[in-house]
């Protein structure tokens, strides 16, 4: 057996090999490696270089072509980071800066950088809701038909080619982001198209992950039993800001409620309290004096919460609730650290300008359409059967300082039911 000799770090036990001894000095591997890390933290603090790649920049074009460039990493280059966010940004432009940007996509898309057009493309789609139609034209070109949100507004002709293209022997990755892209297109003659898929269902329909009429649920719309089109999302949008409260706020946040939770016996939370006299709200269009939508946020997690409800702020369990598959019967007593500092802005954003969760933005919101981490899935009213309307989302970020996860909520108001979700990465 080889003989071992101690380590020679004060303090350390190890007992090491003396080849082992010879390549590390006498230190046994973790205080070898300890004392390299050491070493190459104190090189990097001794010899790093701040960069401001912004510094006598004033155009805001050449700001965001920057913003938007990606940096490889270099821990002796600390880039600072501009004064302005990359959404506030956007929401300065003018039109001829916008045609700029618009512009600069199509040169990354003629040059290959096609990631970064797109990162682009949906800013510009998400935070100002300009038409990329030129841009898009680009991009089918290459045969690239995803994000589907960026082709919400594409003319007749892209339509027309994108289900021309269905005609072809697709892959399923591809085939999917036509039906996604034509569902945010979303026109009459798209309905009429996922109408016809309903009634008969298309040879390549094993190539999807679910029937393709059930795409139109990614654009924010669903198809009614006579065939029409019901939005499930409103236009208006609020952020929901972290602010201190005034006395007569139009929505609480995360109120406590005098419910109980079925499965885990804990109390229930309301997750919103809209004040329905405030015409801010009207929107909803629930009549009455309040809404209130309840959840337990540790069950939320195992699927859909419904509640019954009134528009006098009353809500109760409801029957319809079915208990989880795969439960942990863990009570959520210490779940909630509120913090009640969250209120609704007056002032009005995109209904799209948090649709992906890769934009960076505020999430929570009233209003607006939702951003899905996994899939859209608007819950279905249990009395009627029709798909419930997003009302709002908490993005769990802005309650818990490593919080994971967006709340979501949902109502039916021809039924009085409520319902809440909650997705994560």
């Amino acid at each position: 057996m080889s003989e071992r000799i101690p380590c020679i770090t004060e303090g350390c036990r190890a007992e090491i090999l003396q080849i082992t001894a010879e390549r590390t000095g006498g230190y046994c591997m973790p205080c070898h490696q300890k004392i390299k890390r050491k070493e190459q933290e104190d090189f990097i603090k001794k010899n790093r270089k701040d960069i401001n790649l912004y510094e006598g920049i004033s155009d805001l074009v050449e700001i965001l072509k920057i913003m938007h460039t990606p940096l490889k990493r270099n821990p002796l280059k600390n880039y600072a980071k501009y004064e302005k966010g990359i959404e506030e940004i956007y929401l300065l432009l003018s039109e001829e800066d916008i045609e700029r940007i618009k512009a600069h996509a199509i040169n990354l898309i003629n040059n290959d950088s096609i990631e970064v057009a797109k990162e682009i493309l949906l800013a510009i789609v998400c935070y100002i809701n300009s038409n990329v139609e030129e841009c898009l034209r680009a991009l089918i070109k290459r045969k690239e038909y995803y994000p589907g949100i960026i082709f919400k507004d594409a003319s007749v002709d892209i339509r027309d080619y994108l289900i021309g293209q269905l005609n072809e022997d697709l892959q399923s990755l591809d085939l999917n982001h036509i039906i996604s892209a034509l569902a945010w297109i979303g026109d009459q003659n798209v309905v009429d198209l996922f109408n016809g898929w309903k009634d008969k269902p298309p040879k390549w329909k094993d190539k999807l992950f679910v029937p393709p009429e059930e795409y139109s649920l990614e654009a924010g719309w669903a198809l009614t039993e006579n065939g029409k089109k019901q939005s499930l999302f409103y236009e208006d949008c609020y952020v929901i800001e972290k602010e201190s409260l005034s006395k007569d706020e139009t929505v609480l946040f995360l109120e406590n409620n005098t419910g109980m939770c079925k499965w885990c016996r804990g109390n229930l939370i309301n997750l919103f309290e809209f004040d329905l006299t405030n015409l801010l709200l009207e929107f909803i269009g629930f009549n009455g004096k309040r809404l209130s939508i309840a959840t337990c946020p540790v069950c939320n997690c195992y699927g859909p919460i419904y509640t019954e409800v009134d528009t006098d702020g009353g809500t109760r369990w409801s029957d319809f609730n079915s208990y989880p598959d795969y439960f942990d019967n863990t009570a959520n007593e210490e779940f909630i650290t509120h913090k009640k500092t969250l209120r609704i802005s007056r002032a009005k954003k995109n209904c799209y300008h948090a649709a992906s969760e890769f934009l960076k933005t505020s999430f929570s919101q009233i209003g607006g359409y939702p951003t899905w981490i996994q899939h859209a899935e608007y819950p279905k009213c249990p009395k009627c059967s029709k798909h419930m309307k997003f009302i709002g989302q908490i993005d769990w970020a802005d309650i818990e300082e490593h919080g994971e996860g967006i709340y979501y909520a949902f109502a039916c108001a021809e039924c009085n039911i409520a319902a809440t979700d909650y997705q994560q990465s």
